[in-house]
């Protein structure tokens, strides 16, 4: 619409030119300060991701301490355990070496005039009436030599 005969017509030409302009520069600066907040957004990201991955390494780590360090205490107390054993077994075969059974017997017929029973002599032993014992057929000598005879299991 630009007349070459009248000046307003140049003017608004030159409005509307500026004012397109002026949009042009709008635009840009929006499209600036959108990428400016998608970059800050994507720093965000990065950075709680960061941190959820720092906080997923430290479990990690602490459960891996956790694991190592109770490891380690089993492995003392085993150590302790076998220690315990060792120092066991050893006393006990102290006290069997201790025990002399021919030495027994002289102290008791010194000391305390003890004498062995002779085979004509009866020994009385006192037993609890509630000891029980049992026996089963299959461990009966002449029922089980009889089932044999037939085939049965032995």
């Amino acid at each position: 619409m630009r007349y070459n005969g009248n000046l307003a017509y140049e003017q608004e030409f030159e409005d509307h030119s500026v004012r397109i302009q002026k949009k042009v520069q709008e635009q840009k600066a929006q499209k600036k300060s959108k990428a400016k907040a998608e970059l800050v957004k994507r720093h965000q990201m990065i950075a709680v991701c960061a941190v959820i991955l720092a906080l997923c390494a430290g479990f990690m780590i602490s459960r891996n301490v956790a694991v190592y360090e109770s490891k380690n205490e089993v492995a003392d107390l085993q150590k302790e355990l076998n220690e315990l054993k060792e120092y066991s077994s050893q006393k006990a075969f102290e006290l069997d070496q201790s025990l002399d059974l021919e030495a027994i017997e002289e102290t008791a017929k010194t000391k305390l005039n003890m004498v062995r029973p002779e085979k004509y002599q009866t020994v009385y032993v006192n037993i609890k009436q509630d000891d029980v014992t049992e026996v089963t057929a299959n461990e009966v000598e002449g029922i089980q030599g009889l089932f044999g005879i037939f085939g049965g299991e032995e």
